[in-house]
């Protein structure tokens, strides 16, 4: 049973305490999303295999590099007295700083596994193609959408390390201030 509740996806769906993760996600950024979404897919006149191989898929590389190298930074940051003192006051508990950083790579690794079949060329010869102008618009909404949401999430796992790296030496001043 703990295990079960120590689980990433029990976090997802339910929380720890705090919001279920998939909240950090869905949540009311997601009609920017799909409104920055929708004008992208509108402005861009490619097809989407060329909208991957041209930009996106290079582009999700670099977010990928870019936020697997500061999750690393959060994970050591987390393995701090100072911070697992602050996860003691947090509603969702330390669970719920070490998972939202891997929900961000979730995101991620989706958008780039999404892009990654319109580059093989899925949608455009396989279903639901160009000639299904609707259907298409609405998976070119999708994906540009998953763009912004990935785009957001990166944002979040570097001002995440970042505000993590501030508190600690918050309360670390504060600790030694308090001891002397």
């Amino acid at each position: 049973m703990v295990e079960k509740n120590l689980g990433y996806w029990h976090w997802f769906s339910e929380g720890s305490g705090g919001k279920p993760g998939f909240r950090r996600l869905l949540n009311s950024w997601a009609a920017v999303h799909i409104a920055i979404g929708f004008l992208v897919a509108l402005l861009v006149k490619l097809n989407l295999t060329a909208c991957a191989d041209t930009v996106l898929l290079p582009l999700a590389g670099i977010l990928v590099a870019l936020s697997f190298a500061w999750v690393g930074n959060a994970h050591a940051l987390m393995q701090t007295p100072e911070i697992e003192e602050l996860a003691k006051h947090h509603r969702g508990g330390f669970i719920e700083y070490a998972y939202v950083f891997q929900t961000a790579i979730l995101a991620i690794l989706g958008a780039l596994i999404a892009w990654g079949l319109a580059g093989l060329s899925v949608f455009d010869d396989r279903w639901p193609t160009t000639s299904h102008p609707l259907t298409y618009l609405l998976v070119k909404t999708s994906l540009f959408a998953l763009c912004s949401l990935t785009i957001r999430e990166c944002w979040h796992v570097v001002l995440g390390s970042q505000l993590m790296l501030i508190v600690r030496r918050h309360v670390k001043a504060e600790g030694n201030d308090a001891s002397g």
